[in-house]
């Protein structure tokens, strides 16, 4: 039983393997402006949950406090 586990876990591995193989084998590289993009995108949302964190965190401390 411990072999046929091994094997379907190594066919399993075997099969992602390939289907990364077959995504690599289809994705671009971006263009400039596209990266752009989601650089902006991605430091918007950074700056927004930051932001969101602070809040709580400052109405936590200020209702604890007093």
């Amino acid at each position: 039983m411990a072999a046929k586990e091994k094997e379907s876990i190594i066919d399993y591995v075997k099969a992602t393997l390939h289907e990364w193989k077959l995504v690599l084998q289809r994705v671009e590289k971006p263009d400039k402006t596209e990266y752009m993009q989601a650089a902006k995108v991605i430091w918007l949302a950074i700056l927004l949950v930051g932001s969101v964190a602070y809040v709580i965190h400052f109405v936590a401390a200020t209702l604890l406090a007093g």
